[in-house]
């Protein structure tokens, strides 16, 4: 997979208050450039906790609309592993 060094890095680090905030700005940038971003998706991790498993791994969200991670309720709070991943352009064709 494209983002193995990315899984590995995320699953050693807490989740920052402004993750969200912060990932999707940088996503909603990429789109705007007209660059190869054409939305976002939710990665879940295995054994993600039930509030997390309820997420649609295959939906496409503009990062405006995107749930916010960590979701409320996830039972993992900070130490949620779910992360968002850029869906390509070239991925929707």
């Amino acid at each position: 997979m494209a983002f193995d060094w990315l899984n590995k890095f995320h699953k050693e680090m807490e989740q920052a208050d402004d993750y969200a905030e912060k990932t999707l700005a940088a996503y909603k940038l990429g789109m705007r450039s007209k660059g190869s971003i054409a939305g976002v998706r939710v990665e879940l991790v295995p054994g993600a906790c039930e509030i997390c498993s309820q997420v649609d791994e295959t939906a496409v969200f503009h990062p405006d609309n995107a749930p916010r991670l960590p979701l409320e309720n996830c039972q993992n709070d900070k130490q949620c592993r779910c992360v968002y991943r850029p869906v390509m352009t070239y991925e929707e064709e």
